[in-house]
């Protein structure tokens, strides 16, 4: 435990005490000696590959040539292949249509009856037979369906099929109940990963287009969810991989600065051996940490909190270069006190990233950034840094509490005033 970490509010955690707080830090200075790092560098693949080649020659062996390469890629059992996924003409099936699995045999079931505007009861649920009716069967309708797995064929085959839905629907809605958010799932996969963000309204729109039904929002809203976990995988698993990750990515750049510490698990107020949770990471690729050098003096900081399944706050520190492009330079991932991660924060963004002297500070100057500045022992206050206000924040707030857009226009110019002659020009016009 670094010492930097006295005044940590431990009373928000379930702890005993500072001892049970625990960092792992892995860092290598800029200047210091390749010789005596505490880890290798691996030579490039290529490199390899090529020096390989070279001492060993490939020559082609004669029996090579007389190989039928058509006849060693051919299937098995050519009889039984059905990889693909069946093909229902006009939302139809026949009977002696065969799937690969129990999955694709619903699959095709959903389709027909979304394609028929219709629905169907599943009967005797068992593991290798499907057998279906349709909702009204016995009363306007003959609809059934019956898809048994053929072990010989190792594959499901469709045994018996009364044909096209009779009956007619009394009733008429905007969606249908075997429109799931599953089924939604495997249509919305190239668009989710296409643009993981893309709107709620886009999607329900696509929906309509492909199914002619429009479906509510909620079931949008989850089936986006279950396609973004599919294509990109979910919050745990994302979590795990975050060391693992970190490791790799100082492994393959030692000069990339990473931080991150974690706090012991409870589960019902009872310690979990061996267990600990990621409490905070700081982390800045090696190219952000060159590309500050040239930069103007000036580092701006804003954070934003975390309202999914993982709360926290997430911390950004920015530069701008000679041509007026912003340089993200710093991230931060916390949980906890505020305070703190504005601390853990500003103290590792000032020994990793900005090193020289003379640096401007720019934030909305909340409380809990200036009491963090405070606590950094003088690395964020003159002579070594100026802590600095955000124009920005100040033009939202004045017009938060004032209402007045064309004063609001005044106190921007202000902050903006090069020379005091003009600051004090463009004041009394405000007080005026």
């Amino acid at each position: 435990m670094e010492e930097h970490d006295h005044d940590f509010d431990w009373k928000s955690y379930k702890g005993n005490g500072e001892e049970e707080y625990e960092g792992n830090y892995d860092f290598v200075d800029l200047n210091a000696n390749k010789e005596q790092e505490d880890c290798t560098v691996e030579s490039d693949v290529e490199d390899v590959a090529n020096t390989l080649a070279s001492e060993h020659p490939f020559k082609e062996l004669s029996f090579m040539r007389a190989l039928d390469l058509d006849a060693m890629n051919a299937l098995e059992f050519p009889e039984y292949a059905n990889a693909d996924p069946p093909v229902v003409v006009d939302g139809e099936v026949v009977i002696g249509m065969e799937f690969n699995s129990r999955e694709v045999v619903i699959k095709a079931a959903k389709d027909c009856t979304i394609y028929r505007g219709v629905d169907y009861r599943v009967f005797e649920p068992e593991p290798m037979t499907f057998y279906a009716k349709c909702v009204q069967y016995g009363q306007s309708c003959d609809w059934l369906i019956r898809v048994s797995v053929m072990r010989r064929k190792y594959c499901w085959e469709i045994r018996r099929y009364n044909g096209i839905h009779t009956c007619t629907r009394t009733t008429f809605s905007q969606d249908h109940s075997k429109l799931d958010s599953d089924t939604i799932v495997e249509a919305l996969k190239p668009l989710v990963e296409a643009d993981p963000s893309i709107e709620v309204r886009s999607v329900i729109a696509d929906v309509q287009s492909k199914f002619n039904y429009t479906i509510s929002y909620h079931k949008t809203w989850m089936a986006t969810q279950k396609a973004v976990e599919k294509i990109f995988g979910g919050w745990e698993a994302s979590y795990e991989a975050l060391p693992a990750w970190f490791e790799v990515m100082v492994k393959k750049e030692p000069s990339t600065a990473v931080e991150y510490g974690t706090l012991p698990c409870y589960r019902s107020d009872e310690l979990a051996q061996d267990v600990r949770v990621l409490n905070r990471v700081f982390w800045s690729f090696y190219p952000c940490i060159r590309a500050f050098r040239p930069c103007k003096p000036v580092v701006q900081v804003d954070g934003i909190r975390l309202y999914e399944k993982y709360k926290g706050m997430l911390l950004v520190a920015v530069s701008q270069n000679g041509n007026n492009n912003i340089v993200p330079i710093a991230f931060v991932l916390v949980e906890g006190e505020t305070s703190y991660a504005w601390f853990f924060f500003l103290r590792h963004l000032r020994t990793h990233v900005v090193t020289k002297d003379g640096v401007g500070l720019i934030s909305d100057r909340h409380e809990s950034i200036r009491s963090a500045v405070s606590r950094c022992d003088g690395a964020w206050e003159p002579p070594r840094a100026i802590h600095m206000f955000c124009i920005r924040h100040i033009a939202s707030n004045f017009l938060r509490k004032f209402k007045a857009p064309f004063i609001q226009k005044l106190v921007v110019n202000i902050g903006y005033s090069r020379t005091m002659a003009k600051y004090e020009i463009r004041y009394q016009r405000l007080r005026s």
